[in-house]
């Protein structure tokens, strides 16, 4: 029996080993999609694209091919262990007790013996590592960065040229930064711009043995995508710039990336608008009437605004007073073309209202809801994002949420290296589009009586779009040397600055400017020469330019 024991662990490390090397092909051909996607962009006559396209049919048979193998594989080797177990417990017998507690071990060995079907990405960037240094690629890109330390100059992307071996790991990263990625239905989209999505399943049809077959008829709706672009400035400590280590460089860029991308992949499944962004599940919740965003093939429109967006009173409920119209309120999301189990998203203060009401409801059911982060009584994973407001909750069967991942992952350095102490900024860019293909699956709910928010304010695209327009004139003020500044066109409430030089002041749009520019009101005096020009700029929420505009001084003499 000892030899059967030795066979079967020697058979678990030979198979084992293969699934490795079959993982490390499916790393290979993750590179290889990214590279195809880059050559489909840069396909510059119908020749160029149809062996592309040639290219990317092989791929796909070879993807399809390796993970079936991997499946099998993991399968063989799950196999072997329930064999190795077996084995074991014949060559150890034990009393009844005993090999029941003989067999949980068993169980836990398993979970941890059992090969991961998934790694992390710093999982595989260590696997990766000797590889990564050896790269050439990785060596220039370290290089390029540091070059960036202190530039005042935009780097675009290509300039860059992130290593096609850092965006398998890279896109991992962003799966893992987000919380909201794994449970919706990602894609990576070639070619056209478009998802089918089965409609309604019919229910088959009994019938006699030597009967006919009825036909079953599937509606296919169509999601058109396009591909808008997701990113941020992230912050890279010039320490880190000046290490010796270009491993530890890249490491903590994919790290930065990856968490500032998938900040606003989440917010954008949620609450994005369909301009620029994503279409969230929220947006459509909410829409009434059929929006601009719905495609011309995705199926007929409903109106969802008043039937899954609901406002409860539950304040001061409690008990089942307070789970069961709760519960009725949720059960609303239809699971009809779910494959997945419900997610319900909300803040954390939410969060802990729930579980303080489980408590005083069934102590030992709220515990375990804890343990597992579940919804107390309902079930389903609970996803804590902060952006969520108080006492709301969204979700349902999220994985109606079809978004795909295009080509065109990028980093670039910002024009602005002053904006941090002893830091060098980088933006991060990845293009996705998503839309809900079943809106039905989800459901909004304030259960402290306020209409529940419908819409969260996405960060401003300054690059993308001009600055607004101040009109500026000014006047001999009451002090000698003094003139009185009039500003038109300014939103009301919003924080102006001002600056005085010999000539009008350039401002971009969503710029942060320095201590050098002075608070000012309209019809305020500022201190001026005549004959000298005074800037004014209307500073955004976050302290950055959104309108300017300058006059020239007339000052009391």
């Amino acid at each position: 029996m000892a030899l059967k024991v030795l066979k079967l662990r020697q058979q678990q490390t030979i198979k084992r080993t293969a699934l490795q090397k079959l993982r490390d092909k499916a790393a290979q051909l993750q590179t290889r999609e990214v590279e195809l996607e880059q050559a489909i962009q840069e396909a510059a006559t119908e020749e160029d694209l149809q062996a592309v396209e040639q290219a990317v049919s092989e791929l796909d048979t070879q993807t399809q091919e390796n993970t079936a193998a991997i499946e099998a594989l993991e399968q063989e080797i799950a196999d072997l262990q329930q064999q190795l177990d077996e084995a074991e417990a014949e060559q150890d017998p034990q009393p009844e007790g005993e090999a029941r507690g003989r067999n949980n071990i068993n169980q836990e060995r398993n979970v941890i013996h059992m090969p991961n079907t998934r790694m992390t990405w710093r999982e595989m960037f260590a696997q990766r590592r000797e590889a990564l240094r050896a790269d050439p690629a990785v060596k220039a890109f370290a290089q390029r960065l540091r070059a960036m330390r202190g530039q005042n100059r935009s780097v675009t992307g290509a300039d860059l040229g992130i290593p096609p071996a850092y965006l398998p790991i890279l896109r991992l990263a962003i799966e893992e930064s987000s919380k909201l990625y794994r449970h919706v239905t990602v894609t990576a989209l070639h070619g056209q711009a478009r998802q089918n999505i089965a409609g309604e399943i019919p229910e088959g049809i009994w019938f006699e043995m030597d009967g006919a077959l009825n036909e079953l008829e599937i509606n296919f709706t169509q999601l058109e995508m396009d591909g808008y672009g997701v990113g941020g400035y992230i912050a890279i400590p010039n320490p880190v710039l000046e290490d010796d280590d270009d491993l530890q460089l890249a490491e903590t860029v994919v790290d930065y990336m990856a968490r500032s991308i998938g900040k606003a992949f989440d917010k954008a499944c949620v609450y994005g608008t369909g301009s620029r962004t994503m279409v969230g599940w929220v947006t459509r919740l909410a829409a009434s009437s059929k929006p601009a965003w719905w495609g011309g093939k995705q199926g007929d429109f409903t109106d969802l605004h008043t039937s899954n967006i609901l406002k409860l009173n539950l304040a001061e409920k409690s008990g089942a007073e307070f789970f069961r119209p709760l519960i009725a309120a949720l059960a609303v999301a239809k699971p009809d073309y779910a494959a997945k189990s419900p997610v319900w998203v909300m803040n954390r203060k939410t969060h802990l209202d729930l579980m303080s009401q489980a408590l005083a409801f069934d102590a030992s059911a709220a515990l375990v809801a804890g343990v597992n982060n579940t919804f107390p009584v309902v079930g389903g994973e609970i996803v804590e994002l902060e952006f969520m407001s108080d006492y709301e909750i969204t979700g349902g069967f999220v994985d109606m949420m079809r978004v795909v991942e295009r080509a065109g992952t990028s980093l670039d350095s910002s024009d602005k290296t002053l904006f941090i102490e002893n830091q060098t900024v980088f933006r991060a860019i990845a293009r996705y589009d998503g839309k809900p293909a079943y809106g039905e699956a989800a459901v909004l709910i304030n259960y402290h009586n306020t209409e529940p928010a419908t819409a969260k304010t996405f960060g401003r695209d300054a690059a993308n779009t001009e600055i607004g327009t101040l009109i500026v004139t000014t006047a001999a003020g009451a002090a000698s040397g003094k003139t009185a500044v009039t500003v038109a066109g300014a939103t009301s409430g919003a924080k102006l600055v001002c600056k005085v030089a010999g000539t009008p002041i350039g401002v971009k749009n969503g710029e942060k400017l320095g201590d050098d520019w002075a608070e000012v009101t309209s019809g305020g005096e500022v201190k001026a020469a005549t004959g000298n020009y005074i800037t004014v700029a209307e500073l955004d929420g976050d302290g950055r330019a959104a309108k300017v505009g300058a006059g020239t001084v007339t000052a009391k003499a």
